[in-house]
């Protein structure tokens, strides 16, 4: 069932959100308390207008319902009423510390005040105060953006016109009521019922539940500790909140002497993109499992990813009812916030500051603010229940731990000694205050949290345990590659209608990219056009092929045969059976190809289903016969017009059963390979499957202009170290031959890559290159290598077009200059990634002949090694290898190293050439990691 739309309803009733419900019975609790009341103070530049500002006010609440609404009980059951805009901005001699003390009503409202002290040097200050219901810190740039453009209007004579929003608050209340997950809430309180409860630090008190006076202690964390922070976050691929989360958790442990507890995360929870500029209370607490498991700061670093990953996954269960889901214990004492939100822009005024209300929220709580200056804690905490030495030293500790964890995070954490650990005898003393920063959490804007929710969805899935990600997070950086950003993009599209290239993500791969991506994408793009089952045009990666099938001695190096070998005891029958079902369900294997009236290809897909998969007695076969018939089945061509372009045959040999599924690349790629499989799987298991996809309707080829003059220049031919000349056409024999790193290197290359924003595909190809110019004079080179534009990650089609690398080392750049070139002609390839390869050969190539590939001999690609056939199977390699391109290198992630394989036409290598080929790859990838800013020729 798809999830329920967020739109406008125009209600002046609603139903309470599950995070207002929280904060209403808190209230009612202790009714009027300024627990959460949200004081704003900003310094104004100059003298403050007051009736413009009182005019500039009354539009912002005019636009924003949420900040005229009160709150009530009807029947039993919770409402907010929203009412008519009510404003006041008071004029006022004392000090606005105390006014910012004073709490609210929340049936009677209003719930926003405003108040101007003069004579300040420089100018008044603004002191506004709304309850927290109705806003939280990521409203704050909204909030006082709107008043800044509603001033400047009222100050110039002219009525505030502030556009209507799309949807409003109480519109999200309603969606939030609706998209509530009963199942996933249990399944959270599960995960949390065998974590002890209640955390005490050294010092505390025994004091009664309740709303307890709160100070403050504000501290900078040194400079060189957050650079050391930023670097072991990316060397060890997790986020600099994991970091921070590990160190205070070691802390707690020392101070609590207790080894798992919970810590509460407070997160933003704007999970839908419709709230991304609406005022409002949206943030969440989500508890977090901490344990002292692993002997290294390093190690605990590791353990956290996956519990931090449920600051995302979880953001949407709410603490109110996970406590509910609990009964007889609290769930968390102490919380922890890393906080990265915007500041309004304003010309007029500085930014806000809360100004602390002398009430604390937790027992203890971290906050982490990034500034411009640098990260800068606060430690707000309960002076009830811990003295208010509690705070100082608690944040000298904290920081010392995370310095030496940082500084040395491979060593044992027991050999370290804390400043000054928990305190002892807990010494009454009054509240003591200093100026606290806001408590709402998030770590992005409400269209970056969407895109940061995606990246770690894939990423998860991937094994990649990944958090607390910032709008410049870069998808490489944090393990992906480009087939990961494919099935990303995917899921972009169902989840919010919005049709994202692959291609331009890849062009600049960072959180914020992705959401201006959505964003665009989401104004521009309509639903996705499905073609009926034709006659309809060819994609130009299908008429190319077409063309090459035209040539006797290209047909077979465009099928994609895969061949799998299966235990003996599997039910062949079973396996034949739901190899038809699956075969038979995909209208891209039902195409045939064919020329129109016009000449132009045309494609059908009504025509007959495939032929039945055949089942073959080959267990008295002796091994030629057998290799002989796997080879006919795998490279036999098809015939386009007239015959299903896919076929499948299973033979049971004395010891196992072969599968040979072979299809043409008109009508299949890689993934789609991996798709007909796990579904063959489905269909034994007796799973269900989804929907089949028609092609998509062919859109108009984008413009290949930027691409040219990017590759425009370079040499349209590698100088290979053939040990034969090229013949007249080209031959499509190979063979391959595969190195592989050891694993110290292949990290090593993986995190220089990552912190470059290469990948591993743009890495090699630089590695390859360079070897290639080791070898010979050629320093400019190009590249060919594939691009999925796959939208459907069940999709069964041809998605894939070719695209062109340049790899610029004139000049005998340094390893990392070479490294920031290939960054950015990958970026370039990528923004054109729907541009026809044919466009660009015609533009660069226009003379090319039958000799070899056009533009390139050379095609580089990458994969990951993570997809296993279904039922116990075991893909085989290929033999004899059909290779398109004169040289292919890919690069493979395996567990334990990087895996490097060479295929190549045997008629212009010998296996020795192509083997000292990879020993230089392999050396070029030792110098890589050995010092970035060598020369990467050694000619300086």
């Amino acid at each position: 069932m798809s999830e329920p739309r967020l739109h406008r309803l125009g209600a002046r009733t609603a139903p309470l959100s599950s995070a207002q419900e929280r904060l209403w019975f808190i209230d009612a609790a202790a009714p009027g308390s300024p627990v959460y009341t949200v004081p704003l103070l900003v310094e104004w530049r100059g003298a403050v207008d007051v009736e413009a500002l009182r005019v500039a006010l009354l539009a912002v609440v005019e636009r924003h319902e949420v900040l005229r609404t009160t709150y009530r009980e009807d029947d039993g059951g919770l409402v907010q009423v929203i009412g008519e805009p009510r404003v006041t901005v008071e004029v006022v001699d004392h000090d606005l510390e105390a006014e910012a003390r004073r709490g609210f009503d929340l049936a009677a409202g209003p719930l926003v005040r405003c108040a101007v002290r003069r004579g300040r040097t420089g100018g008044d200050a603004v002191l506004l105060t709304i309850h927290h219901i109705a806003v939280d810190g990521w409203s704050l740039a909204p909030l006082f953006e709107d008043l800044d453009a509603a001033y400047a209007a009222a100050v110039a004579g002219e009525p505030p016109r502030l556009p209507e929003l799309p949807v409003q608050y109480a519109d999200f209340a309603v969606w939030d009521r609706a998209v509530a997950d009963e199942g996933l809430l249990a399944r959270r309180a599960d995960e949390l019922a065998t974590t002890p409860a209640e955390l005490r630090l050294g010092g505390a008190r025994e004091v009664p539940d309740g709303i307890h006076a709160g100070a403050q202690h504000r501290f900078d964390l040194p400079d060189d500790t957050c650079s050391a922070l930023t670097a072991l976050a990316k060397g060890l691929r997790v986020t600099p909140f994991v970091v921070l989360l590990a160190a205070y958790a070691e802390a707690l442990s020392r101070w609590s002497a207790r080894e798992e507890f919970l810590v509460g995360a407070v997160t933003a929870n704007r999970t839908h993109p419709a709230v991304e500029d609406l005022v409002g209370f949206f943030v969440n607490t989500v508890p977090l499992r901490c344990t002292t498991c692993g002997a290294t700061f390093a190690e605990r670093c590791a353990g956290l990813r996956r519990e931090a990953f449920a600051t995302m996954t979880n953001q949407r269960v709410p603490y109110r009812d996970l406590v509910a889901a609990l009964p007889g214990r609290g769930v968390v004492d102490v919380g922890f916030v890393v906080q990265n939100m915007p500041a309004p822009r304003s010309t007029r005024c500085t930014a806000p500051r809360v100004l602390p209300t002398g009430v604390a929220k937790f027992d203890v709580l971290l906050i982490i603010d990034e500034t411009p200056d640098g990260l800068v804690g606060t430690l707000d905490f309960d002076v009830e229940r811990y003295p208010v030495e509690l705070g100082p030293r608690l944040a000298e500790d904290f920081v010392a731990v995370l310095r030496h964890g940082v500084s040395a995070p491979d060593a044992p954490l027991r050999e370290f000694r804390l400043p000054h650990g928990p305190l002892a005898v807990p010494e009454p003393a009054p509240p003591w205050e200093t100026p606290v920063v806001t408590t709402d959490a998030g770590d992005l804007t409400g269209r970056e949290r969407l895109a940061a929710a995606l990246f770690r969805d894939v990423l998860a899935e991937a094994g990649v345990d990944e958090v607390d990600l910032g709008r410049d997070s870069n998808f490489f950086v944090l393990g992906g590659h480009s087939l990961l950003a494919v099935s990303m993009v995917a899921r972009a599209q169902a989840r919010c209608g919005v049709a994202v290239r692959p291609g331009e993500f890849l062009a600049e791969p960072t959180v914020a990219r992705l959401a201006a991506l959505l964003d665009a994408g989401a104004r521009t793009t309509g639903p996705v056009v499905e073609a009926d089952d034709g006659p309809f045009p060819a994609t130009s990666t299908q008429q190319r092929f077409w063309f090459l099938d035209r040539m006797p001695e290209l047909r077979a190096a465009y099928l994609v045969p895969t061949v799998v070998e299966f235990p003996d005891d599997v039910d062949v029958e079973a396996l034949r059976a739901a190899l038809d079902v699956v075969l038979a369900r995909h209208p891209a294997l039902r195409s045939r190809f064919t020329l129109d009236r016009r000449r132009k290809q045309v494609v059908r897909t009504t025509s007959g289903a495939p032929a039945s998969a055949t089942v073959t007695d080959a267990r008295g076969w002796d091994p030629v016969k057998l290799e002989d018939h796997v080879a006919d089945l795998c490279w036999t061509p098809f015939d386009l017009a007239d015959e299903a372009p896919v076929r499948a045959a299973l033979a049971r040999t004395r010891d196992r059963v072969l599968l040979v599924l072979c299809a043409h690349h008109m009508v299949v790629d890689g993934a789609s390979v991996r798709v007909l499989l796990d579904e063959v799987d489905a269909v034994v298991s007796g799973r269900e499957l989804p929907p089949p996809v028609r092609p998509a309707a062919v859109e108009a080829p984008a413009d290949p202009g930027d691409l040219i003059a990017v590759l425009a220049g370079a040499p349209t031919d590698v100088a290979l170290p053939h040990d034969r000349p090229r013949g007249t056409t080209q031959s499509i024999l190979g063979a391959t031959r595969t190195t592989t790193l050891d694993a110290g290197t292949a990290e090593s290359v993986r995190a220089t890559a990552a912190g470059s924003g290469c990948g591993t595909f743009l890495v090699t190809a630089a590695l390859l290159a360079v070897t290639l110019a080791r070898r010979g004079d050629q320093r400019d080179f190009l590249f060919a290598f594939p691009w999925s534009g796959r939208t459907d990650p069940h999709a069964v089609g041809m998605f894939v077009n070719t695209l062109a690398l340049r790899v610029d080392l004139r000049g005998d750049p340094t390893w990392r200059e070479l490294l920031d070139r290939v960054r950015r002609a990958g970026s370039a390839a990528y923004r054109a990634a729907d541009v026809p390869f044919d466009a660009v050969v015609g533009a660069l190539h226009p003379d090319r002949d039958l000799s070899r590939p056009p533009i390139t001999p050379v095609y580089v690609a990458a994969d990951v090694d993570g997809w296993r056939p279904p039922m116990g199977g075991e893909q085989l390699p290929l033999d004899p290898v059909a290779v398109k391109y004169e040289l292919e290198l890919t690069a493979t992630d395996l567990d334990g190293g990087l895996r490097l394989a060479a295929a190549y036409q045997v008629d212009l290598f010998d296996e020795t050439t192509i083997t000292r080929l990879l020993a230089g790859i392999t050396a070029a990838a030792t110098d890589l990691v050995a010092d970035l800013d060598s020369p990467t020729l050694g000619e300086n």
